[in-house]
């Protein structure tokens, strides 16, 4: 009888552990190791200005991407974007609101022969009527510090202070095959300890810039 009482107590210690260990995990920041992931060696590097935290990224090759499913292309989605409050970084457009990129591949830095970037803006309110944006853009090489994309309001903005949430697409070829960086972010005019319950509403929206 203590043999099973025993044995039922250290599957309960067992299983409340393992409980613990998955709400610590769900709660907590996506570490380092996880943040960007490479597909044959290829790697692309993002770094948002004024933000140190780094961008959960994903590269695929260009085929493998758009073969996806709608299930798995939300799973991505899901992933780049976070999982937590915070956990990835917020673009602020009262200062330069650039995002810089650099590639490599084989843990060697790389050209791409082409590049792009595309951008699905979030609305940042529940009135606008396009809920998202699609943007495609060209980006600046800047050399040797590989390239940049400044950013702008993408949305319709009717409050004094707004966040919008963008899922960055980069589009490029190396060596002849072509592969697809994707990563989320937030952008907006807020500054560290604004107060969203003191936000107010404009006398008339603001279109997209």
């Amino acid at each position: 009888m203590k043999k099973k009482v025993f044995i039922a107590l250290a599957i309960l210690i067992a299983a409340g552990a393992a409980f613990a260990a998955f709400i610590a995990d769900a709660f907590a920041p996506t570490p380092d190791f996880m943040r960007n992931q490479t597909v044959d060696g290829m790697r692309m590097e993002a770094v948002v200005a004024w933000d140190d935290r780094k961008p959960i990224i994903r590269t695929f090759k260009e085929k493998d991407y758009l073969a996806l499913s709608d299930n798995q292309l939300a799973k991505v989605r899901d992933t780049v974007d976070g999982g937590i409050e915070g956990d990835i970084p917020c673009i602020k457009l009262s200062k330069e609101p650039k995002i810089f990129f650099q590639f490599e591949k084989a843990e060697k830095p790389v050209k791409p022969e082409k590049i792009s970037i595309k951008i699905i803006a979030h609305a940042s309110h529940y009135d606008d009527p396009e809920k998202t944006r699609i943007i495609t853009d060209e980006v600046k090489d800047e050399g040797d510090l590989g390239y940049s994309y400044t950013t702008k309001r993408y949305s319709r903005q009717y409050e004094k202070y707004f966040l919008e949430y963008l899922q960055v697409e980069v589009h490029y070829t190396v060596d002849g095959e072509n592969y697809i960086s994707t990563f989320g972010t937030f952008q907006g005019n807020v500054e560290d300890g604004t107060n969203f319950f003191e936000n107010e509403e404009l006398p008339a929206p603001v279109e997209p810039e």
